[in-house]
């Protein structure tokens, strides 16, 4: 419950950082406060990841078939739908506004292969990101893809066949995904660590509350700046510039440590109290399950919208309308989205049972 709502107010956190932005709405009175959290939301939604997957690969998920069919149909239930929106909606808005998509991070050149290569995960391989389209949150998609692949070979083959398909897959995704590696691991970590048994229930509260602390003392004081030049002079300007995505290396570190501490207090803590009250448990499980949607869709619609209102010269709804046209979109988008992944994972089931049957 506690993570659901952490996953909920970090994706929240992302959307709001780019609601922000000067060219969509010129920043949201109070809220643009908030958007200084919104990169570190995405290590959160790391250490998160690593920390689900290693829950459900003791529980549910015996087996590679198994765990292969699970994180697929997560992935491209959403991904798809996802990877589509952002094609037809910039496609409208271009024609609406197109001052608007130029953006140095927007890229449209062989749209087929940008397409393919985002929905098949090789968008971030090595040095290269291939973005698709006006949708720049997809980045951290194309590195989540591999960690569970290299977790699900490591987990579930054995031997030196394991042996060969960790170290292939390291191969193919390269140095700039690997960098990240440590942080979606320090989730496998929270999960896997028995000192959230070992703590008492006063040293777990105490862990709980000093984590949040030394992540605000982090913000607030701007560590952040001191960490990234740091990283920068490690480097040197050129390899940083060349991590794409995966520079900045320390302030992921540190914010993915002080978030897998944080998950192994809360551990202890929440084994003998509440931590969301429990009217409130239903309302934060329903938008909790908006939480991969929209992360992946917000960022185009905000841009379509933007465009919208631009030729509708709304200038008095301008952040109305480009604030809350995303938010229904994925409110309604989203909900049929996330219903596709049973379905989806049957269908890959059926299909590599039927493959793995004797001819």
């Amino acid at each position: 419950m506690y993570l659901d709502l952490l996953r909920f107010l970090a994706a929240l956190a992302v959307f709001v950082l780019h609601a922000s932005f000067h060219r969509f709405t010129g920043g949201l009175p109070v809220l643009w406060r908030f958007s200084i959290f919104g990169n570190d939301a995405v290590m959160l939604f790391f250490v998160l990841s690593g920390f689900v997957i290693a829950y459900v690969s003791t529980r549910s998920e015996h087996d590679f078939r198994d765990y292969a069919a699970a994180r697929l149909s997560r992935l491209w239930s959403i991904c798809i739908p996802a990877l589509l929106l952002t094609a037809l909606v910039d496609g409208i808005g271009m024609r609406l506004a197109p001052h608007l998509y130029e953006f140095a991070l927007y890229e449209y050149s062989q749209p087929v292969a940008r397409m393919l290569a985002s929905a098949l995960f090789l968008n971030e391989l090595w040095f290269y990101s291939i973005q698709p389209f006006s949708n720049t949150p997809y980045w951290s998609v194309g590195y989540e893809f591999w960690y569970y692949l290299l977790f699900g070979v490591a987990t579930y083959l054995t031997g030196r066949r394991r042996a060969l398909a960790v170290a292939l897959v390291a191969l193919v995704m390269g140095p700039k995904i690997a960098l990240l590696l440590p942080v979606w691991l320090a989730g496998v970590w929270a999960y896997r660590t028995p000192l959230a048994q070992r703590l008492t229930a006063g040293a777990a509260l105490v862990l709980c509350v000093a984590t949040l602390a030394a992540y605000l003392a982090y913000r607030l004081l701007d560590a952040e700046a001191w960490l990234d030049a740091l990283t920068a002079h490690w480097f040197g300007p050129g390899l940083n510039e060349a991590l794409g995505w995966s520079e900045h290396l320390l302030g992921k570190y540190l914010v993915g440590a002080l978030v897998a501490l944080h998950f192994v207090g809360a551990r202890r803590v929440l084994r003998e109290r509440q931590a969301v009250p429990a009217w409130l448990e239903s309302p934060v499980r329903y938008l909790a399950g908006f939480t991969f949607a929209l992360y992946l869709f917000h960022n185009p619609l905000l841009q379509f919208f933007a465009a919208m209102a631009h030729r509708l010269q709304a200038q008095d709804a301008q952040r109305l309308i480009i604030v809350l046209g995303p938010l229904l979109v994925v409110l309604l988008a989203g909900h049929w989205a996330e219903r596709q992944k049973q379905p989806l994972k049957r269908l890959l089931l059926k299909l590599s049972a039927r493959r793995a049957r004797p001819s």
